[in-house]
């Protein structure tokens, strides 16, 4: 803890602060470490890795015994085009925190099954990836960061439990667009009027388990129509438990379905998602339902694609910044991206000027 110091007094090391240990939170202070920096992360969840996230828990089967299962709600795979992602993968496919993913595909409108492209997947579950980029920095979940505070020397961080007791020289915001806004308002007024009129989708989540059903065997089904934007076998993705007997699903609404639902009880979204999921999956048919819960996804992606927007925002002479998927676009490696802009720009920034980094967003044209 640093109190009351002066510059002769301070490690040479900057002590930075990463709101959100998402993607581009984790990229961000993976690279910013590496440089020497000294990153401490914070995030409102209960652990890291955002949106790629996996949830646990147990269902009780027809002999009354809980059996484990895991759900990834968020992200379901990523691909890699970038070198720099490239080499985050190969080194989680050589180190087995990252499995490649090559799901069976029934398309829609009944054409033959097909064998879909390389995906990859985070081993054991998709927060594996944000875990290995963050390795050993110091991580505190659980409390929303509720302001910022300009202090002399730097910026002090405010939680719900109260100030937190360091002070940073940097801070970076890796938040959705809504979050960040408010948190960007005393000290970026531009920054936080942009941030507040980006839009995000909105994502129900159906998480299931069922009978086996009938019919081929699939592993991805994008429906074309309906409720439903994609569904997941999740039971079948590389590092995921099998339970025989069962299918494991993870269903996703469409973004027009979940927006027109948005403030809808959670009962009846799992009661039409649920319809759906057996409309698609067995025509006609029923499914014996074992378990099933639903998530609302608030800001679960930008609603288009900024194309010419910079891949992140970054002020060195108030040293703030901010970067996210709503920067460079909305998939998992375009959020590394951004997060890696702003590691670089923090790095190589003149504090004597406001300098913007558009790797990402020429990512997002891909």
């Amino acid at each position: 803890m640093r109190t009351n110091t002066t510059p002769a007094d301070r490690p040479s090391a900057p002590q930075i602060a990463i709101v959100g240990a998402g993607m581009a939170g984790a990229a961000c202070a993976h690279t910013l470490a590496a440089s020497g920096a000294q990153v401490t992360l914070f995030d409102k969840s209960r652990g890291v890795g955002g949106r790629l996230s996996t949830r646990r828990t147990v269902w009780t089967d027809a002999q009354g015994a809980e059996q484990p299962v895991q759900f990834d709600h968020g992200a379901a795979h990523f691909s890699a085009h970038s070198l720099a992602f490239q080499s985050v993968v190969q080194q989680g496919l050589a180190e087995g925190w990252i499995a490649r993913w090559a799901p069976r595909m029934r398309m829609p409108e009944a054409a033959p099954d097909s064998l879909g492209r390389d995906h990859f997947v985070a081993v054991p579950g998709m927060p594996a990836l944000c875990h290995a980029l963050i390795g050993a920095l110091e991580v505190h979940c659980g409390a929303p960061v509720t302001a910022l505070h300009r202090v002399r020397g730097g910026w002090q961080i405010e939680r719900d439990s109260g100030l937190w007791p360091q002070r940073f020289d940097q801070v970076v915001l890796a938040l959705p667009p809504a979050q960040a806004a408010p948190l960007l308002r005393p000290h970026a007024t531009r920054w936080s009027e942009a941030a507040a009129q980006v839009p995000m989708q909105v994502c129900w989540t159906l998480m299931a388990v069922t009978d086996e059903p009938p019919g081929p065997a699939f592993d991805l089904l994008q429906p074309g129509h309906g409720p439903l934007d994609r569904v997941v076998r999740n039971d079948r993705k590389p590092g995921r438990a099998a339970i025989p007997g069962h299918a494991v699903w993870v269903a996703q609404a469409s973004a027009a379905w979940s927006d027109s639902h948005v403030d809808a009880p959670a009962a009846a979204v799992s009661q039409a998602l649920r319809d759906a999921l057996r409309a698609v999956v067995n025509p006609g048919g029923s499914l014996r339902w074992c378990h099933s819960t639903v998530h609302r996804w608030l800001y679960a992606r930008p609603a288009r694609t900024p194309l010419g927007t910079p891949g992140c925002w970054w002020d060195a002479a108030k040293g703030l910044g901010v970067c996210g998927d709503f920067l460079a676009g909305p998939q998992v490696e375009a959020a590394f991206l951004s997060g890696l802009d702003m590691a670089q720009a923090m790095r190589s920034a003149p504090a004597t000027r406001r300098t913007a980094v558009h790797g990402a967003a020429r990512f997002a044209r891909l």
